[in-house]
């Protein structure tokens, strides 16, 4: 019986065995490229996203161990340790120093991939600018306060001149905030389209301007000068003589 009906409606709807057929082909194969298109499209979402993590963490790691064997040096130094510890402490901080180098260029690719854009991102003035050149800051004032460290003279008082605790703690700051912000930016989204990610750029960027731009010291106002009074009118002067009489 049901056969039956099953014939009717071919019947009516004129279509042949092969017809039939060629039609449910046809659906497969368009099934099978869609899905193998999609699937692929997924797995290099994942990837990629794997692939940025992966490079945020770099980043993250060389930042917190130069800026933690840095102030390694310093806290040997102003404890007034032996020095075969200053010494072992400055080149654990070298090496950390030529990794923190040589990564630099892959940083800022990072940065870009991170921040969506193929040429200059709009992070990389507040990494350079603000980072990289705190992180010199501190190793200049790290090397000149070993430098006298080992000559034996007063190396405490390079750390205070060259304000080690500042330029430290601007790093700490801004390297937080950097990597912390690229790594919210790196998060796993299958949506291609939506203004979401450029809301998330816009507020990455203005959390790391404030954390990444260094602030100058509020200059000392200058002193006003006393204020003058006019000079007092000797009481002995004798009094003007009055007009002569017309």
């Amino acid at each position: 019986m049901a056969k039956g009906r099953v014939g009717g409606l071919l019947r009516y709807a004129r279509l042949t065995r092969r017809q039939l057929i060629a039609f449910a082909l046809a659906s497969a194969a368009i099934n099978g490229v869609i899905t193998a298109t999609v699937g692929a499209w997924l797995a290099q979402t994942y990837a990629t996203y794997q692939s940025r993590r992966q490079s945020i963490e770099n980043i993250a790691h060389l930042v917190y161990e130069r800026r933690t064997r840095a102030g390694m040096v310093a806290s040997a130094i102003r404890r007034g340790a032996e020095m075969d510890e200053v010494r072992h402490r400055k080149q654990a901080y070298d090496e950390a120093y030529v990794d923190w180098n040589k990564n630099v260029l892959l940083n800022l690719f990072a940065i870009r991939e991170a921040a969506g854009e193929l040429k200059i991102s709009s992070l990389e003035p507040f990494f350079e600018d603000g980072l990289v050149a705190g992180m010199a800051d501190v190793d200049r004032c790290i090397t000149q306060a070993y430098d006298r460290r080992v000559a034996n003279e007063d190396a405490k008082a390079v750390l205070e001149s060259c304000r080690m605790s500042e330029a430290h703690q601007f790093v700490l700051d801004c390297g937080a905030t950097f990597t912390n912000e690229l790594y919210k930016l790196t998060q796993l989204s299958f949506s291609p389209f939506g203004n979401e990610r450029k809301t998330m750029r816009a507020a990455a960027e203005a959390n790391i301007r404030d954390n990444c731009v260094r602030k100058e010291p509020a200059a000392t106002p200058a002193a006003k000068p006393p204020e003058t009074s006019p000079p007092a009118t000797s009481s002995t002067t004798p009094p003007a003589a009055p007009p002569p009489k017309k």
